[in-house]
């Protein structure tokens, strides 16, 4: 009688990627396992989860270390009992899993406020003021969601897990590099140091396009591809090192950069005071250099306005 060998029928759900990838580890089987993950965030998040009950069923899995290595993994009773048994265990910390989110660390900043963070992959990044971050990190993935705000990325390399970072605007791919992203509501900017990374929008139709050290690349809402031009490198060393660089810089847009800092905006009295060029170097949310300098310099005053805003106005 011959007997046909059968292939093991390609793995569609988590649990199954997962049973597979600990029975047979070859480097075609992580290639379709890292287009699978990638396909989609519900895809990554569903195999963070069966990694989680994993560590928790601890009996299930000496269960799946100790059956014979020459069956595929669909054969094996014991990978189908813990299998079951992982879903069941999956079940009773679901509502944990979606309150408490584990495998996603999150910071943020106030205004004025800088924090450096150290990721456990040897990558560093720093939040500049009023900035936000979700960071989840796996043997196979390093995603940083940037919410709001600005960061800058020391990434260490590492060619087998991409490093992502995601933004509502469009997303960053890297390897090792370094580079700031800065996001608001208007646009995303992407200023290089050094190294190379993939940008893509996430408008429909959107396309992927390369910047290297030296370019910055700014996405619109909606826009399909970034726009690249010279990187700003010295404002990003400057915010870096808590100071704002103006040079005959229009006092209104100097206001709206500098209140990025402060806990209340900071705003011209006037179109005509707007309008007045300035060239300074000031420390990060010091209102009272600024407040010297624009006395000093153009004989105006700071006058703070209840707890929402200050206002500069011609002094008396």
């Amino acid at each position: 009688m011959n007997v046909q060998s059968i292939d093991p029928p390609e793995p569609r759900t988590a649990a199954q990627w997962f049973a597979a990838r600990r029975s047979a580890h070859n480097e075609d089987l992580e290639r379709r396992f890292s287009a699978w993950l990638a396909a989609s965030t519900a895809n990554f998040e569903a195999y963070a989860l069966c990694e989680l009950t994993w560590e928790l069923s601890a009996s299930a899995a000496a269960g799946m270390t100790a059956s014979p290595a020459a069956l595929p993994w669909y054969r094996r009773p014991l990978v189908r009992a813990a299998a079951a048994a992982a879903a069941l265990v999956a079940f009773g910390v679901l509502t944990f899993i979606q309150l408490t989110r584990p495998g996603v660390s999150k910071w943020q900043t106030q205004p004025g406020q800088q924090l450096s963070v150290s990721l456990q992959d040897g990558s560093h990044i720093t939040l500049n003021t009023r900035s936000s971050v979700e960071v989840r990190m796996s043997h196979s993935r390093r995603v940083v969601r940037v919410l709001e705000g600005e960061v800058f990325f020391d990434v260490a390399r590492d060619r087998l897990r991409p490093f992502a970072v995601q933004t509502a605007l469009g997303s960053v791919r890297a390897v090792g590099t370094r580079f700031d992203v800065l996001l608001d509501s208007q646009h995303l900017e992407v200023n290089m140091e050094e190294g190379k990374v993939l940008i893509r929008s996430a408008a429909a139709g959107g396309q992927e396009s390369m910047a290297t050290a030296g370019m910055r690349a700014t996405l619109l809402p909606g826009s399909p591809r970034p726009e690249v031009a010279a990187a700003d490198l010295n404002r990003i060393e400057n915010w870096r090192a808590h100071r704002v660089e103006f040079d005959r810089v229009p006092l209104g847009e100097a206001l709206q950069e500098l209140s990025r800092y402060t806990p209340v905006p900071i705003r011209a009295g006037s179109p005509e005071v707007a309008r007045i060029m300035i060239s300074a170097v000031l420390k990060t949310g010091d209102v009272d250099a600024l407040r010297a300098t624009l006395k000093g310099a153009f004989g105006l005053r700071v006058v703070e306005g209840g707890r929402q805003y200050v206002v500069v106005e011609r002094a008396d």
